[in-house]
């Protein structure tokens, strides 16, 4: 047994935001003298195996929501009790885990099943509140989220203090244990020459994934810009060139996607909560597009649009002609934006509570 404390740190694995702002928690676990122990499935697994090859990788229940719909709460409506499955499923499984390991406290990115009596217990969300176009949906899901947060012995809220980048979405609900992180990134200012016009970051589930490049290629191989395509594919690794102008690669690791911002003036890619956080650490302009069905992206980008950092456009609309066009004349995020004040106190106090 080794004599560090372990600390499961387990990610929801839809797509890889989760993971990718996981890497600064483990990070510090790891320079504050824990052990981390991962747990997550799918394209998450693959990323942080390949992110931290030395440590130990669980695999955990997929939560395997399909998109039959073009509406992401209707898609988790329909197949809630596929994901209650999947929930009760990862909540036994965390307990045998703890007694097998010797965890001695779990760290929760959105898997609402890893709550133990056995060791202390964080859940880190930016969304608190989930925003729903009816009242009474609404307050149903927000309902079902708070009851699993209360599970939680505290909520990390990887943003700043309110309002912040998640605006009301963090917004904590009476008699909750939180703290916040401040904005969690694996990235980190760099200074670089520009190599592309434009970076187009591909990201979240299929089938609107796919969509997504299709409409990128289509209108990017029109314009007179170099172009990166990052597909945000992990099964392996392919690079080829999709027309003259664009270079297209399957996926990036941390430090090649740290090089591809900083060498990149304008970046394209949805308005994932994680991606946001890679871009205020990079203090970089982009053109959003989120995910349709989506009402936390889809108010994610409003609310940065509504503040002039950055414009965004639907997918049935999307003009990239006049969308980065109109980007230039939003402030973007600026250049020293502060990350991660509080990590490193909430990695000590969980530290202190084993």
């Amino acid at each position: 047994m080794s004599a560090r404390p372990r600390i499961l740190v387990a990610p929801l694995d839809w797509g890889l935001g989760h993971a990718t702002r996981c890497v600064p928690v483990i990070r510090e676990l790891q320079r504050q003298g824990a052990e981390p122990v991962l747990a997550t499935a799918g394209r998450a697994a693959a990323y942080l195996q390949a992110e931290f090859p030395g440590l130990e990788l669980i695999e955990f229940p997929a939560y395997d929501i399909r998109y039959p719909t073009g509406s992401m709460y209707w898609n988790i409506g329909i197949q809630s009790r596929k994901l209650l499955r999947a929930v009760k499923q990862e909540h036994r499984q965390l307990q045998s885990i703890i007694r097998r390991l010797g965890i001695k406290a779990v760290i929760s990115d959105n898997r609402f099943g890893c709550f133990s009596q056995q060791a202390p217990c964080v859940f880190v969300t930016h969304q608190i509140n989930i925003p729903l176009p009816l009242g009474p949906a609404q307050w149903a899901a927000n309902h079902a989220n708070h009851f699993f947060i209360r599970k939680f012995r505290a909520c990390w809220i990887p943003d700043h203090k309110p309002e912040g980048l998640s605006g009301a979405l963090s917004r904590p609900f009476p008699g909750l244990r939180y703290h916040y992180l401040g904005i969690l990134s694996r990235f980190s200012p760099l200074q670089l020459p520009w190599k592309y016009d434009v970076l187009a970051l591909l990201s979240g589930p299929e089938p609107q994934r796919s969509r997504l490049e299709h409409a990128l290629t289509t209108q990017l191989q029109a314009m007179d810009l170099q172009v990166l395509l990052v597909q945000g594919k992990t099964e392996s690794y392919q690079e080829f060139d999709a027309a003259p102008n664009i270079r297209v690669v399957s996926f990036l690791g941390t430090a090649g996607l740290h090089g591809a911002l900083a060498s990149s003036e304008f970046v394209i890619c949805r308005s994932g909560y994680s991606t946001l956080m890679d871009l205020f650490a990079m203090g970089k302009k982009a053109l959003l597009i989120p995910t349709p069905g989506q009402p936390e992206q889809e108010y994610l980008a409003k609310n940065l649009q509504v503040q002039g950092v950055f414009p965004f456009q639907t997918h049935s609309t999307i003009d990239l002609a006049k969308g980065l066009s109109a980007a230039e004349e939003y402030t973007g995020f600026p250049k020293s934006g502060r990350t991660g004040e509080g990590l490193e106190a909430a990695i000590g106090a969980l530290l202190q509570w084993v």
